[in-house]
């Protein structure tokens, strides 16, 4: 069974203390790591009424959740069994280069990295489950 086929639920869940522009660049980034990761959820191109071909747009619902901070780490960890989880770790933000960021990452154990956005996707009951009582940012 695919992803989309089960009645794929995507969220991305961010640090809430993050200032609001780096809330919106943390929740790009990790949308277009979904649409990379799955590319069925990017629906066909689009005619106008005029005939001017717009691109495909995502056909599921994106929430963008605000969580504390000190309860990504947990989230993430807890979220092991969904078919997709992604992270934007500090790490990102401080790097120069996705090679200095690659380097990071692999010089430290899961723990010692600070999540500060995640985007998670599976099942809506266990998404739900996970993440059911964040609200949206605002």
């Amino acid at each position: 069974m695919s992803l989309i086929s089960m009645s794929l639920k995507p969220v991305v869940i961010l640090a809430e203390t993050l200032p609001v522009g780096l809330k919106a660049n943390f929740a790009a980034v990790l949308a277009m790591t979904l649409g990379r990761r799955l590319p069925d959820l990017v629906g066909p191109d689009t005619p106008t009424g005029d005939g001017i071909p717009l691109p495909g747009i995502t056909t599921v619902a994106l929430p963008i959740l605000g969580a504390p901070p000190a309860e990504l780490p947990r989230l993430f960890l807890d979220a092991e069994g969904l078919p997709l989880r992604l992270v934007y770790m500090r790490s990102a933000f401080e790097a120069r280069s996705y090679e200095d960021y690659t380097l990071r990452i692999a010089s430290r154990p899961l723990p010692e990295h600070e999540p500060q956005a995640l985007l998670l996707a599976g099942p809506r009951k266990a998404v739900d489950r996970l993440c059911g009582r964040l609200a949206l940012v605002r």
